[in-house]
């Protein structure tokens, strides 16, 4: 049986020598408590096993923390991250606080400062899904992988249908994730053999850190392969406009043949977009709009349809 986090921690900071320095605070605003793992992972390490990690620490309560070792080096981007440990033993679990520093931490004359952490117990998960099937098939799959820190095997959190090339996964509980794309192409909600999937890319491979810094709010994006399978799905006659998020209160993505032009309620133009693509809310010099309902219009084949846009702030 594998030993706790903590045990592990402690142990591989008894026996590291000292070289590179990495340091920061920790920060949390929630309810809960326990001991705080923290590590810096390697851009490009796509596996964590905490047996072999030795760039580590634990703190008792959030505030200051301190890296020293000797796998710490110069010019080499890390990535600091927190967990926090709930209940006896203190292993991390899904939706407990979390967080990554949210730009890579590069050592230079062997030291890191100000690599800061904020952990949360949710986060959201938001990204493009570039495939050139049916949209309408496209599912997500998140995947809690916590399990893999120990030698086991990742667990199936939850399942999304997504029908569209943006995708919003709101408030998913904290931790390290796989968020897997799929296509749905006998709408079972369940990934089929025969079916096309794909993985979100990041530094560390297919996992993420969802959680406090903001690192998975935007741009995980997934490069989904189409199975190129024939349906004998009766599709619909004309076009239509999908807006998502909606509500929204910075950015929604758009999607609609051809050009797409944004309102306002009045028929004034506010800002064009040349095909399908996220609108940021600003005009077409570039400033902020006010929160208000706005319309998304667009034609094709000689067909004129709108969507209202509802932003908020």
């Amino acid at each position: 049986m594998k030993t706790t986090m903590i045990i592990i921690a402690l142990t591989l900071m008894a026996i590291s020598s000292f070289a590179g320095v990495v340091s920061g605070t920790v920060s949390y605003s929630g309810s809960e408590t326990g001991i705080i793992l923290i590590a810096c992972i390697a851009e490009g390490d796509t596996a964590i096993d905490l047996e072999e990690l030795t760039a580590i620490t634990v703190i008792m309560a959030p505030g200051p923390y301190s890296i020293d070792d000797a796998t710490l080096l110069d010019g080499v981007n890390y990535y600091a991250v927190g967990f926090m440990g709930i209940g006896v033993p203190p292993i991390p679990a899904s939706g407990n606080p979390a967080g990554v520093h949210p730009n890579p931490v590069v050592l230079s004359g062997g030291e890191a400062t100000g690599a800061d952490i904020t952990l949360q117990e949710t986060a959201n998960v938001s990204g493009i899904i570039h495939y050139t099937g049916d949209v309408s098939t496209i599912n997500i799959n998140v995947w809690d992988v916590y399990a893999e820190f120990t030698d086991s095997i990742p667990v199936l959190e939850s399942t999304h249908l997504i029908g569209d090339t943006f995708y919003l996964l709101s408030a998913l509980p904290s931790g390290p994730k796989r968020i897997q794309a799929f296509e749905d192409l006998n709408a079972n909600n369940m990934l089929d053999s025969g079916e096309s999937y794909a993985y979100a890319q990041g530094p560390y491979g297919s996992m993420i850190i969802v959680g406090g810094g903001g690192v998975s709010d935007f741009g995980v994006d997934i490069d989904l392969p189409s199975t190129q399978v024939e349906e004998n799905i009766a599709k619909p006659e004309g076009f239509e406009i999908f807006v998502s998020p909606n509500p929204f209160n910075a950015a929604c993505h758009i999607s609609a043949p051809g050009k797409i032009e944004i309102l306002d309620m009045n028929g004034r133009l506010i800002r064009t977009l040349p095909s399908s693509g996220i609108w940021d809310s600003t005009d077409e010099s570039g400033n902020a709009v006010p929160a208000a309902v706005y319309m998304a219009r667009a034609t094709h084949g000689g067909e004129t349809k709108t969507a209202r846009l509802f932003l908020i702030k």
